[in-house]
């Protein structure tokens, strides 16, 4: 039975200027997972990027140590929302980068504001108020369909034997367990607060149909490697 294998991609070099990119950490995370996924099953392994920089580096990092060549096939709708456009509409400070990390700076958890504000911002983009509509690139229900087309899609062109690597984010993570959990909105919250750097979620495909069978499984990572960002 086909298995779709969704890559959460590894640690972010957060409080750079590029964001998009893996950290040294993120690389060794993704090296240690391409390890562990010589131990499963694959059958013909078929990888899927994003384009985002942070999905083609923790795919180059997981491929190399399966012994597969970097190639993969890419499908912008495993691409994350645009956090920085989210957080910008929501709250002003997060355009200028240099007043943030100042102000940032001065609080007792830093990183737990910075949730919190992110969170709102999130929650404020689902609501799909129309005085918001307009000011995003991409709306909620836009960003889930072309996450959950891009799935279905890839569920039914795959055949017996085959397996999907697909390098992602959190976000489109989040949408896939929601639908398939059959949860409200706030799950995209949840699950993107929980997911962890290269988790695997798994999802079986059976005549077009996908179930999924687990979720951020992370115990290839020892405990000073799991990060959530």
């Amino acid at each position: 039975m086909p298995v779709i294998y969704l890559i959460r991609h590894g640690q972010a070099s957060f409080g750079k200027e590029d964001y998009d990119q893996l950290s040294e950490p993120g690389w060794e995370q993704s090296r240690i997972l391409g390890r562990a996924l010589q131990n499963q099953d694959l059958g013909v392994a078929r990888p899927i990027c994003g384009t985002m920089r942070r999905h083609r580096e923790t795919a180059e990092a997981a491929l190399g140590e399966l012994g597969l060549p970097a190639e993969w096939h890419t499908d912008t709708g495993f691409n994350e929302y645009n956090h920085t456009e989210l957080l910008a509409l929501d709250w002003p400070m997060a355009n200028d980068r240099a007043a943030l990390t100042e102000w940032l700076g001065k609080q007792a958890n830093p990183r737990k504001v910075f949730q919190v504000h992110f969170e709102q911002a999130l929650r404020r983009w689902q609501r799909n108020d129309d005085s918001d509509r307009s000011a995003y690139s991409e709306t909620w229900p836009a960003f889930r369909e072309r996450v959950l087309a891009s799935t279905y899609s890839l569920g039914n062109s795959l055949s017996s034997g085959e397996s999907a690597l697909v390098f992602t984010s959190g976000g489109a993570i989040s949408v896939i367990i929601q639908h398939l959990l059959d949860m409200d909105d706030e799950a995209l919250i949840t699950w993107n607060r929980t997911l962890i750097n290269t988790s695997v979620t798994r999802i079986l495909v059976n005549a077009g149909k996908l179930r999924l069978v687990s979720v951020n499984e992370h115990l290839h990572l020892p405990s000073d490697q799991v990060t959530y960002r």
